[in-house]
């Protein structure tokens, strides 16, 4: 009886403990992406297509596989991309990822989990490029 116990909130804190890490994975990736997105726009031709394909895939093109997923599963669809005050000194490009959902797996609160959006703001700096 005790050993089932036992047992059980030891699975419990294991299963915890990888949905957070899960949580914490993804939220780095998600913040990491949106600043290598921002930053490529800020330096290259502005085009938000190509810009949600460096967030979501790592390259500018799509992969040729239309079923492809990008980074731990990131798709083009969960980024949004602007640019504020085009031409003037206060041109900033801002990308946003969205609409992401985790699956957690902890009993008691396993659900589905939509993470805050992951938003990185950068001023335009273009290094050749004739935005």
């Amino acid at each position: 009886m005790e050993g089932t116990l036992a047992i059980m909130i030891l699975i419990f804190l294991i299963v915890a403990t990888v949905d957070l890490a899960q949580v914490m994975l993804f939220m780095q990736n998600f913040s990491e992406r949106s600043r290598e997105g921002a930053r490529w726009a800020t330096v290259h031709n502005y085009d938000t297509v190509k810009i949600k394909n460096y967030v979501a895939y790592g390259s500018p093109t799509a992969p040729t596989n239309p079923d492809a997923k990008g980074l731990l599963g990131l798709m083009p669809s969960h980024v949004t991309v602007n640019r504020f005050d085009a031409n003037t000194e206060q041109d900033r490009i801002e990308v946003t990822i969205s609409s992401f959902t985790l699956r957690m797996y902890t009993p008691l609160i396993s659900k589905i989990y939509t993470p805050r959006p992951f938003k990185t703001v950068i001023p335009v700096e273009s290094l050749g490029a004739t935005n």
